[in-house]
């Protein structure tokens, strides 16, 4: 019995370190703050990055909107990029 508790526990720790390590970033390489809206299920986080910098595992499935330069959907370990004031992603 207590060998099915110890292998229920390491698979709840497997399927959580996945459920991480597939969210995905926003990087801002503009030399500017900008202000975000993460969109995922129902509800919208506000939130902003500063120059220069990554947000890790923003999402695992949303649409990013960068306010004044556009939205993007991103999915599983995607990336969106913020450069030159355009959002891409890779």
């Amino acid at each position: 019995m207590k060998k099915i508790g110890l292998i229920t526990k390491f698979l709840a720790v497997s399927l959580l370190l996945a459920a991480t390590a597939a969210a995905g970033d926003l990087r801002n390489e503009d030399g500017r703050r900008y202000e975000v809206k993460v969109h995922e299920s129902s509800t919208t986080r506000n939130t902003s990055i500063e120059s220069n910098t990554t947000m890790m595992s923003i999402c695992s499935s949303c649409e990013i909107e960068v306010v004044g330069v556009g939205r993007i959907k991103i999915s599983g370990s995607e990336r969106a990029v913020i450069k030159n004031g355009r959002l891409t992603k890779q």
